[in-house]
């Protein structure tokens, strides 16, 4: 593609061809400040060769890593502008890493079998467990699993108290990398695990995961969408609600707009 005086590049179609994926992939991927495109004076993408190039190595560390933006922001370090120089690298909270080093070796299981149970590589744990980042709700699920326990075991956020009533600024929170936060709604030993969900624009679980009960998901706003292995996604908007076994592979993210919502296991596993 040629824009006047503006150079030689690559239309965000012929990128998306080249490499497979979706155009809303792309834009997707440019808001998580994974590639910084040029822009015309019209306001179209112009990607270079390098942009395709480092732009293989998300789809790369996304399909075969696992990887959540974070993660691949922190290997591959932040993209370049248009004059070539790089912004300062942002933080995000981290991940339980010595927990999940206690939690392994508490199972007597090495970081290869947690490997062949998760489908994790064992690099990527090794990472987590030396306080790395990048660790999404798939990949921790997959981790609890292997481990035993429940997710709020796992970042040690279970309420103890006796009172059934929890204030708002009590709740203890999970939170991941790309901004997922989970707040705990109920304390103690219970039948149901609810939470209050909030996910940012167009982040979520990336990834599938499965375990045993059921969920309940009811959104406040924004809209949710939920993939289903092989029965569908569905766009959960302000109001609805959605109900299914939790045995089903599933996967769930935010559409263009923030979602929060009320999400609810049984029993308590998640």
């Amino acid at each position: 593609m040629r824009d006047g005086n503006e150079g030689i590049g690559f239309s965000i179609g012929e990128v998306a061809q080249a490499l497979g994926v979706a155009p809303q992939t792309l834009r997707l991927w440019e808001r998580e400040q994974l590639v910084r495109p040029h822009r015309t004076e019209r306001g179209y993408r112009v990607y270079t060769e390098e942009d395709v190039e480092r732009l293989r190595q998300v789809k790369r560390l996304r399909k075969n890593e696992g990887l959540n933006f974070a993660a691949i922001r922190k290997q591959l370090g932040p993209p370049p502008d248009k004059n070539g120089e790089r912004p300062p690298e942002g933080r995000g909270p981290g991940v339980p890493g010595e927990r999940l080093r206690r939690l392994r070796v508490k199972a007597r299981k090495t970081l290869k079998e947690v490997s062949e149970a998760t489908g994790l590589s064992i690099s990527f744990i090794s990472a987590l467990e030396r306080g790395g980042s990048g660790a999404s709700v798939a990949s921790l699920r997959r981790l609890a699993e292997a481990y035993g326990v429940t997710m709020r075991e796992l970042f040690g956020t279970d309420l103890e108290q006796n009172s059934p009533l929890v204030r708002a600024h009590e709740r203890p929170v999970m939170e991941w990398d790309n901004g997922v936060r989970f707040e705990e709604m109920a304390p103690g030993k219970k039948a149901m695990d609810p939470s209050y969900v909030r996910v940012p624009a167009g982040a979520g679980s990336e990834g599938f995961y499965s375990h045993d009960g059921e969920e309940f998901v009811y959104v406040i706003s924004g809209t949710m969408y939920v993939e289903l292995k092989d029965q569908g996604t569905y766009a959960v908007g302000p109001g609805d609600t959605l109900y299914f076994h939790s045995t089903t592979p599933h996967r769930w993210w935010a559409g263009d707009e923030p979602v929060e919502a009320v999400y609810v296991n049984t029993p308590p596993t998640f």
